[in-house]
């Protein structure tokens, strides 16, 4: 139903939005220009969907050793590329829970098609192969990783820890991981790669040096945006000056990488669930992450649906509508609120159907309630302050200022779309997944102790 007869009108602009970047980036890259700059605009501008009557540039902020691959991609028409990059994220996404099933030891026939639905019904997991976002590549690479350390598969390791790295944000939850030599050896080695690929497609180390100042100069412009899922942005939004929700975001920052190595050495987590609570710290600590990121939960959810019981389960099942039901879609997205609903239906109905070999019980109703619960507050909110998009909400034929580059246009671009706007409505409903990965990392903890 969600993605059928409650779908919405679909917004504007070409499918794969931000894959839009991606092919923009890789044909700047392909004729010697900056992709990291505004010459994207030239590319992007020419894309069947977009409006080349305003500047509607959306930015590459993508490593260098992605480039190839994209320009790869660039050499096709965008209608042809945009399919192929679609197929490509769809067997990330695939990878993903077939790892995910691997790591929790397997599961029925039934059990596995529960699982997949699980997979691909969350909302972050929709979006992100809506926006065309690399992400996708990167949650499944993780989870391949963390089955090929587990199987002590080098090949299968070292490439899969290089896919991750296509998001570096998300990567980063693989530190966790380096419990071993073998582990650590197969993280080396796709580090080299991908330094080797970053300096040469990147322009050696000067290259990288302003690859890193872009990288900082971006993440100013849209630190305190809407869409940001970052405990920073949420307390801009609840209404802290900017001065003090930086600094609230450094301190939970700080906080949660101290209580994950607290409770790795105290509850004696092994090498999986110690990397499962850190994955599912990420978004609080980490000071870019956006709602299709979240892609990387399912890890973690996904092999919890299927192992955990009683107490972990139910914990864990609050924590799957908290994360992967698009709270902050209800404000942006009013006519899409049944769907939205709908998909978090779905994902507890999936949740409760991931059973290995055990009759459901009263644990499989708590996503439910859950969901029944929160969206009676969460709706409310989102209709007393609806949220704009970008680019539906920018001005007709809005032009950048000429001066800037791609971060400062980028930042001026969120602006007037009203996306920069301390609304606390906002903040509350982007609070919500942060919330469920702290619930999420009581579940994870709860399990392992069971076990």
């Amino acid at each position: 139903m969600a993605l059928t007869l409650l779908r919405p009108p679909p917004a504007q602009g070409p499918f794969g939005r931000d894959f839009e970047a991606y092919y923009a980036a890789g044909a700047t890259w392909n004729a010697g220009g900056d992709p990291w700059s505004r010459d994207v605009w030239r590319i992007e501008r020419t894309i069947p969907g977009v409006d080349a009557n305003r500047e509607e540039l959306l930015p590459y902020v993508g490593p260098a050793a992605a480039l190839p691959l994209f320009g790869l991609f660039a050499r096709m028409p965008y209608a042809v590329a945009v399919r192929w990059w679609t197929a490509l994220l769809a067997l990330g996404l695939l990878a993903l829970a077939a790892a995910a099933l691997r790591l929790a030891g397997g599961g029925a026939p039934v059990t596995i098609v529960a699982a997949l639905t699980f997979a691909a019904i969350a909302a972050p997991s929709v979006s992100a192969i809506a926006l065309g976002q690399a992400a996708m590549l990167s949650a499944g690479g993780i989870a391949v990783a963390l089955l090929a350390y587990q199987r002590r598969y080098a090949a299968g390791a070292i490439a899969a820890t290089l896919a991750a790295a296509m998001q570096p944000n998300l990567a980063l939850g693989l530190t966790w991981r380096m419990r071993d030599l073998f582990a650590l050896l197969c993280a080396a080695g796709s580090a080299l790669l991908f330094a080797a690929v970053t300096l040469i497609a990147g322009g050696g180390p000067a290259g990288f040096s302003a690859y890193l100042q872009r990288l900082r100069q971006h993440g100013n412009a849209e630190a305190f945006s809407g869409i940001q899922h970052t405990p920073e942005s949420i307390a801009w939004a609840l209404g802290e000056p900017q001065a003090a929700a930086a600094a609230i975001g450094v301190a939970v920052a700080v906080a949660t990488v101290a209580a994950v190595l607290v409770l790795i050495v105290t509850r004696r987590l092994n090498a999986l669930d110690g990397t499962l609570l850190g994955l599912a710290a990420l978004p609080l600590a980490v000071p870019f992450f956006h709602e299709h990121d979240l892609v990387v939960e399912v890890i973690p959810l996904l092999i919890l649906a299927l192992r955990a019981a009683g107490t972990a389960r139910a914990v864990a099942g609050v924590a799957a509508v908290l994360i992967l039901v698009d709270w902050f879609g209800l404000a942006q997205r009013g006519a899409a609120q049944p769907q939205l609903l709908a998909q978090g239906v779905a994902i507890a109905l999936a949740f409760a159907a991931c059973r290995r070999d055990r009759a459901p019980g009263a644990a499989d109703l708590a996503p439910l309630a859950a969901l029944a619960v929160v969206a009676c507050s969460a709706i409310p909110l989102a209709n007393a302050a609806p949220a704009p998009i970008w680019p539906d909400a920018l001005p007709p034929a809005y032009q950048a200022p000429a001066d800037g580059g791609a971060s400062a246009v980028w930042a001026d671009e969120q602006r007037a779309a009203g996306l920069l706007v301390p609304q606390p409505a906002w903040g509350a409903l982007r609070a919500l997944p942060l919330a469920g990965c702290v619930v999420l990392g009581a579940a994870i903890v709860l399990g392992a102790r069971r076990r």
